[in-house]
């Protein structure tokens, strides 16, 4: 049997966005959210999930691009100057291997944004994080040990997929990056014992999933469960001005709610599930 979970990314991250995956869901395939507590509008999004009737969502932790949950005088090799995390690329990934980031800091943020989200009520059923950061050396045991205080049974696991859209240096980037560290994390997630679906959609055309990209991914669709990642939302000045990995957020929204992949999803024997269906299974 071919199992879907269709997951929108950065819930929580601008009024903007929550509009965009609020409409994915009610009208589109989206089945599972991911709440970002460190966003801008994180309250909105708890609020837009409470009218949804969503019982259940992903804690999508970041350390990177927005600015911490905790006061920034408790966590000073991890935020920049102005006050909000470090760019991943370009300064929180090389910190990070120089050994200039405090991991007991890391630690206190990441508790701190996941106890926002356990404090709202809903359950959490994954973990997940802002540009993959969890993937990264010493990272992903933070990860995996918040997972076991807090009986988070999942957490996502990024493979390498075929791109559907034209390659991008930062596509190349991340893929390197991939190769580089997947390998040490398949491992430790295997020995973790966490949960983790059995493949992994999204990866390389994160931030840009067309239409047509979503109909080649649901055409080659496998048996078993797989995560699909996603990133729907509205634009907004926001958007534009601090966020431009959204910039195409309407295009994936379009994509979410098409007749076509509606259509393919229904001729392709593919059943949508949520999150929590996937860990009863």
């Amino acid at each position: 049997m071919k199992q879907l979970i269709v997951a929108a990314d950065d819930f929580g991250l601008t009024g903007s966005i929550n509009k965009g995956i609020v409409k994915a869901v009610r009208e589109g395939i989206v089945t599972s959210v991911n709440l970002m507590p460190s966003g801008e509008a994180f309250d909105d999004a708890l609020n837009s999930a409470k009218e949804l009737g969503l019982a259940e969502a992903g804690a999508h932790l970041a350390l990177t691009e927005t600015a911490p949950v905790s006061d920034a005088s408790r966590i000073p090799t991890i935020v920049a100057k102005d006050g909000r995390f470090y760019g991943s690329r370009n300064r929180f990934v090389p910190r990070l291997l120089l050994g200039m980031l405090d991991l007991d800091e890391v630690y206190v943020e990441l508790k701190a944004q996941l106890d926002s989200v356990i404090s709202s009520g809903i359950r959490v059923t994954n973990l997940s994080s802002h540009e993959h950061m969890h993937m990264l050396p010493g990272i992903l045991d933070i990860f995996v040990k918040l997972a076991r205080e807090y009986d988070v049974p999942a957490i996502r696991y990024p493979r390498e997929d075929i791109s559907r859209v034209p390659l991008s240096a930062g596509k190349i980037y991340k893929s390197i990056v991939m190769s580089v560290l997947g390998g040490p994390a398949a491992k430790m997630i295997r020995s973790s014992g966490l949960r983790r679906p059995d493949r992994f959609l999204g990866f390389h055309d994160s931030g840009a999933l067309t239409e047509e990209a979503l109909l080649g991914m649901l055409a080659s669709l496998r048996d078993g469960t797989t995560e699909l990642v996603c990133h729907p939302g509205l634009m907004s000045p926001e958007v534009l001005d601090r966020y431009p990995f959204h910039k195409n957020c309407e295009d994936e929204l379009f994509a979410l709610t098409s007749r076509r992949v509606k259509k393919s999803i229904a001729d392709n024997g593919i059943r949508l599930i949520r999150y929590g269906e996937y860990l009863l299974s």
